[in-house]
């Protein structure tokens, strides 16, 4: 076994510390994909997760009174929840619903710039503290909403915001980068 290899080197320990990171990571992904749905990718991903788990753990069940071992494991389960969270919002996955609500002449030209960039765009009339509002309601790709959150950031007086989505189940997105 891999244990039997490296036992007695220190390179036991960068085993267990980067193997278990990736494991982690993997997982923290896994588990984002099952909650939007993606049953089939989640699937494999646990797969490769469960596969890489078992070689780390009989690794450090091995020989559980090694200390360095142990902080290894721990180590590295602390930081693969840390850089798998940092790869799926890189990775962007799903999609999100930004709604903002704002002065209707702002809104009418808010409209029209996302709208020339592609995206469907509901709005409607609202009234909020200060009187009458507008509210823009849109779903996109997660991937376009830095891009969208800049764009929404030109103008002074509005609310925005974003919300991760599950699925869409009638309809369609358009994808598209705003560009400015």
């Amino acid at each position: 076994m891999l244990s039997e290899v490296l036992k007695g080197s220190v390179a036991i320990y960068f085993f267990i510390f980067f193997a278990k990171l990736l494991e982690v990571s993997i997982a923290t992904i896994r588990i984002v994909l099952t909650a939007r749905g993606n049953r089939v990718v989640a699937s494999i991903i646990a797969g490769v997760e469960v596969t890489i788990w078992l070689l780390v753990f009989t690794t450090v069940l091995g020989d559980l009174q090694d200390p360095f071992a142990i902080v290894a494991y721990v180590a590295a389960f602390m930081a693969g929840i840390y850089m798998g969270i940092l790869i799926e919002d890189k990775l962007a996955l799903g999609l999100a619903q930004v709604e903002v609500i704002a002065e209707t002449d702002e809104a009418r030209e808010i409209v029209g710039k996302l709208r020339g960039c592609g995206y469907g765009v509901t709005t409607f009339e609202c009234e909020g503290f200060e009187g009458k509002k507008t509210s823009i309601v849109m779903k996109l790709h997660r991937k376009d909403v830095p891009s969208t959150v800049a764009l929404l950031k030109e103008y002074d007086h509005l609310f925005a915001t974003v919300t991760d989505l599950r699925k869409v189940s009638i309809g369609s997105i358009k994808r598209q980068m705003i560009v400015k």
